[in-house]
């Protein structure tokens, strides 16, 4: 299944599955994601317009209560 990575506001990414929606925090200086360099089970690592950035998506999910399964999703970048 695939899911959009995309910088939502100043300060905002989110993850898109269409049946998941995931809104959280970045820094700021955060403001171009170039490429998805790597995705394990819900750990990203980006190229960013200031070097390499690293979410952990199931630390995301763990924080507001939800349980989701990473492993047969591919992200892309954009919106859906």
């Amino acid at each position: 299944m695939k899911a959009y990575l995309y910088l939502d506001a100043e300060g905002y990414m989110a993850f898109d599955t269409g049946q998941n929606f995931l809104k959280f925090l970045v820094p700021k200086q955060l403001t171009m994601i170039s490429e998805i360099k790597t995705f394990n089970d819900g750990y990203l690592v980006m190229d960013t317009n200031y070097g390499e950035e690293y979410v952990d998506l199931n630390a995301v999910a763990n924080e507001i209560g939800l349980r989701l399964s990473f492993k047969n999703i591919i992200p892309v970048l954009g919106r859906a």
